[in-house]
């Protein structure tokens, strides 16, 4: 397996157009001169096509920090399939053989903050998401924010600012916090990089202090501890369902939210909807939670380690292949209910990967690692490596 310190590039979304065609975004990796461990702008965009020949197409989006990409298929009419992708800070870039386009999510524009890192096409309607509770969807009058029903309730915090007086405690709650608008960039050298949090964190602890002393400590509280969406799912916008930090989970029926009884505090990172309609979503520490808004959430029982974080899903067959952050591929059949790492026929580059994502068109299974991008054909696997990480 090749050494990835020496990978130019470094894959950070993507996914399936068809059988023989992938779209990703790339930040720069760590073989490269620039490298930044928090990547930012600029996004370079790969197609990756197989016939017919195997070729390589990109082209940069220099002020996009790319999170999301979404397939568009060909709608009636003539427009053509069309790739998406989505930026932090609320930027669109629509792609097809036409040319492209970009548009602003929020009424913001170039002034939003930032926060979105899921895009997802559902029935006829699309939608984004993120940090602090932020639901976006597109309609006929453009884009319009979803009411946010996931701020912590209303209530006494005080007492919650305790555990923050820890700087661990801190980075991990309001890491977010860290990727808006207007700040500087996060220095490379871990000490450096260190002695910047504390002193973020520093003046954190006093704006808060501050805006205790003003009498709005309650409500800022909340705005920061909003749970953010992490994945979205359903068939449209009578039937959304969002998922997120805190095992949070709420069915947006076009109307209002409802939030199931929680069956789960682990974080929930990826929704799949199965050929049945059967919702599975998964998420830190093995969580694999089933079920609909009708008939209840269940978390399903596994003999799977709690060091073992999932972070996407996609049906392919009778099986549902599971992406984790450092533990390669596993595998829940829908049949038996059996969860259990993918080991035997797997090449190397798969072996305790960190998954990107997972997408499965026809026959295909497409799987994304930072490093490589791999096609099962549902016998053999191929491993595709980018010119610029041979």
């Amino acid at each position: 397996m090749r050494d990835p310190e020496f990978n130019v590039l470094e894959f950070v979304a993507g996914c399936a157009v068809d059988a023989d065609i992938y779209y990703l975004a790339a930040a720069i990796g760590p073989g490269h001169e620039y490298y930044d461990p928090d990547p930012g702008p600029p996004s370079r965009m790969f197609i990756f096509g197989r016939s017919p020949k195997e070729e390589w197409f990109h082209h940069d989006l220099q002020d996009f920090q790319v999170t999301s990409t979404q397939l568009m298929p060909e709608e009636e009419g003539g427009r053509p399939r069309r790739v998406l992708a989505l930026d932090f800070y609320g930027q669109l870039e629509d792609y097809s053989r036409a040319g492209a386009t970009t548009e602003f999510i929020t009424a913001e524009g170039a002034e939003f903050s930032g926060g979105l890192t899921c895009l997802r096409l559902l029935g006829d309607d699309l939608f984004c998401g993120g940090t602090r509770g932020q639901i976006h969807h597109r309609g006929k009058g453009g884009w319009q924010q979803l009411p946010n029903p996931f701020a912590a309730a209303s209530k006494d915090l005080r007492n919650d600012l305790s555990g923050l007086d820890d700087f661990d405690t801190w980075e991990d709650q309001f890491n977010y916090m860290l990727e808006l608008g207007g700040v500087p960039a996060l220095p490379a050298a871990p000490v450096e990089r260190d002695a910047e949090l504390r002193r973020r964190f520093e003046a954190w602890r006093e704006y808060m202090i501050d805006v205790e002393k003003d009498g709005g400590f309650n409500q800022r509280l909340a705005e920061f501890r909003a749970g953010s969406v992490y994945d979205l799912c359903g068939t449209g916008l009578a039937d959304l369902y969002a998922i997120g930090s805190d095992g949070l989970i709420a069915h947006w029926n076009g109307l209002t939210w409802t939030l199931p009884e929680q069956v789960t505090s682990s974080d929930l990172f990826h929704a799949c909807r199965t050929d049945q309609g059967r919702l599975i979503f998964v998420g830190k520490e093995g969580a694999i939670v089933s079920g609909d808004i009708a008939t209840g959430f269940e978390l399903v029982q596994l003999d799977v380690s709690e060091g073992v974080h999932f972070g996407s899903a996609c049906q392919y067959g009778q099986q549902i292949y599971l992406g984790t952050d450092t533990d390669g591929l596993y595998v829940y059949s829908l049949d038996t209910g059996v969860v259990a790492p993918l080991l035997e026929g797997i090449p190397d580059e798969l072996r305790d990967a960190t998954i990107i994502d997972i997408s499965a068109v026809g026959s295909v299974l497409w799987v994304l690692t930072p490093w490589d991008l791999l096609r099962f054909d549902g016998s053999r696997w191929q491993v595709i490596v980018h010119p610029d990480n041979g």
